[in-house]
């Protein structure tokens, strides 16, 4: 399988060797600064030509090219708009000429050249951006003795050579002592949110070490190839039931085709199954085993005010328990074009297929709505018949995104309902589970949950701003033995509750709140002061240990996102 992913590779570059076609690498995924994004998206009143916003993250100069049209379009921006549109000019220097810049005479010609890059140079070959990254917060937290803390160091540099092939690397250390419900999240789990291998700092902290980079080229101006190591968002809402960037990153290999108001994705991942603890209380020097996550999705511009998606994913992996003679995956998921549960079928049905759509529209003046449907399998009469089948599992998105409420400028609302039937997303073993390093690989909260979300997000002035987050759910965990299909890392085999009669919150009914109230000052390009206060409670069942949390923090960020716990 490596081989033939390495022969991929070879082949991508040897189309990109004679390409022409500038290439750019991708701003990383931020829900803050994205926002600023879908409020440009929904200013144009239209969807933008080739720029379709369903797969994250997007690439640095369609977002310029969105940011040029939206003031076309629509002249009389407000001023906090305009500063969002000098803010990726500045972060985006290679694809915009931001209105201003750094020093006026640079250190040694290179340092602070720009507002966002602390070294940058450009020439007509090659084009280089670095910064430091830097994360600094103290909190105290009611459920955890301790004070909480985040510290974290390192560096991000992107470039492009002769415009044909781009490339992107993030290296930070960190250290992390949370409140104390994420530490229950971790220690049920044996894995931190978006992060792979770790230690224990001091008593209740966290030691780990975080590091993407890809490479970017294209094969003509239809199609464009990335390979690396990094993880995406598929879908318009604040969370995705299709993929999303909760799990550690993967390997991976990209391949991107836009034509006409078409977008066809296709994503090979190499993930890894559920990791355990070793005598010391962490990760071990053991190997984990690999599975493999397919995807592929095509999206549409339908006239200017709705787009459409379709997609198929497959997890595939063979667990040397219950296929022992098994050495190989099917190569036919490596093919682009196919349908993957026809070879998932041949195969003998032994891998996890799930399909499904996305859609978001423009309905009127500052006003999208989206939605997701996921379907991991159902039989449509028990649907009809509304039995509570446990193998009816699918699960719903429905939202909204309202900017400028009431003709308030710069005061957006967004308004989201997801809702996962018990056992979705998960399958035989770990092997195929809809998961990666023991994390969720769609939703934080795995399955068997609903769930609401409020978000008011206010700037009154460009650098300062302000969100309230309000989430709601109830969701079912196991408390015992028995498996009530809350927990996507379980096999659907294991001591199942029942057949019929299966409904969403059954086992342990948890029923959380959490508050988020969050103000930022933005001191420089990339450089915020965060206020946080935090309150999560649960009014329903609690687990052992478990307490309501109180959690107030103050942060440095610089060239780094939130570090956001919202489960």
């Amino acid at each position: 399988m490596n081989r033939i992913l390495l022969a991929l590779v070879g082949c991508l570059f040897f189309l990109a060797k004679n390409s022409a076609l500038a290439q750019s690498t991708l701003l990383p995924f931020d829900q803050d600064t994205y926002h600023w994004i879908t409020r440009a998206e929904i200013k144009t009143n239209a969807l933008n030509g080739r720029f379709q916003s369903s797969v994250k993250a997007y690439s640095r100069k369609e977002i310029v090219e969105l940011m040029d049209s939206n003031q076309v379009i629509n002249p009389s921006l407000s001023k906090v708009d305009q500063f969002h549109i000098q803010y990726f000019r500045e972060t985006s220097s290679e694809w915009a000429q931001p209105d201003s810049s750094g020093l006026k005479k640079p250190l040694f010609g290179a340092f602070f050249k720009r507002n966002a890059d602390i070294l940058s140079y450009q020439d007509s070959i090659f084009d280089l951006h670095a910064n430091i990254v830097g994360y600094g917060s103290l909190g105290k937290s009611s459920d955890n003795t301790n004070q909480t803390y985040i510290n974290s160091r390192g560096v991000e540099v992107r470039g492009m050579i002769a415009k044909r092939v781009g490339f992107y690397t993030f290296m930070a250390e960190n250290q992390m002592i949370t409140p104390g419900y994420v530490n229950q999240w971790v220690g049920l789990n044996s894995s931190i949110p978006q992060e792979g291998f770790w230690k224990k700092y001091e008593k209740n902290g966290y030691d780990f070490f975080t590091a993407r980079g890809y490479i970017t080229f294209s094969a003509s101006k239809y199609i464009d190839f990335q390979i690396g190591n990094d993880r995406f968002q598929v879908g318009n809402g604040y969370r995705s039931l299709i993929l999303s960037d909760f799990s550690n990153s993967y390997n991976f290999a990209k391949i991107n085709t836009k034509i006409w108001k078409l977008q066809y994705t296709n994503l090979f991942a190499n993930l890894k199954t559920g990791i355990s603890l070793g005598p010391g209380g962490t990760p071990g020097n053991t190997f984990i085993p690999d599975k493999y996550f397919f995807l592929h999705r095509l999206g549409i511009n339908i006239g200017k005010k709705v787009n459409v998606g379709v997609f198929e994913a497959v997890v595939a992996g063979r667990d040397p328990q219950r296929y022992p003679n098994a050495t190989k995956l099917d190569l036919g998921y490596l093919n682009p074009i196919i349908f993957y549960r026809s070879i998932e079928q041949n195969s003998g049905s032994p891998d996890n297929a799930g399909l499904g759509l996305d859609i978001k529209a423009i309905p009127i003046k500052n006003v999208m709505v989206y939605g997701q449907v996921f379907i991991d399998e159902f039989v449509l009469a028990n649907v009809k018949a509304q039995n509570g089948w446990w193998a009816n599992k699918y699960a719903l998105q429905a939202g909204l995104e309202y900017i400028d409420v009431l003709g308030l400028k710069n005061v957006d609302l967004q308004l989201e309902y997801n809702f996962v039937r018990p056992f979705t997303y998960t399958h035989l073993s770990s092997y195929t589970s809809y998961t990666n390093y023991s994390q969720p690989l769609a939703h934080p909260l795995g399955a068997n949950f609903k769930e609401l979300i409020a978000i008011v997000r206010v700037q009154p002035i460009p650098r300062l701003s302000a969100t309230f987050k309000a989430i709601a759910y109830t969701k079912g965990v196991d408390g015992d033995s028995t498996n009530y299909g809350g927990n996507v890392f379980r096999s659907y085999f294991d001591t199942r509750f029942k057949n019929y009669g299966n409904e969403v919150g059954q086992g342990v009914k948890q029923n959380i709140l959490y508050l988020d109230a969050t103000v930022s000052w933005q001191f420089l390009t990339n450089f915020f002061l965060d206020f946080k206060q935090v309150v999560r409670s649960n009014s329903g069942q609690k687990l052992p240990g478990e307490q309501n949390s109180n959690f107030t923090s103050m942060s440095i960020r610089w060239n780094i996102a939130q570090r956001l716990h919202e489960f």
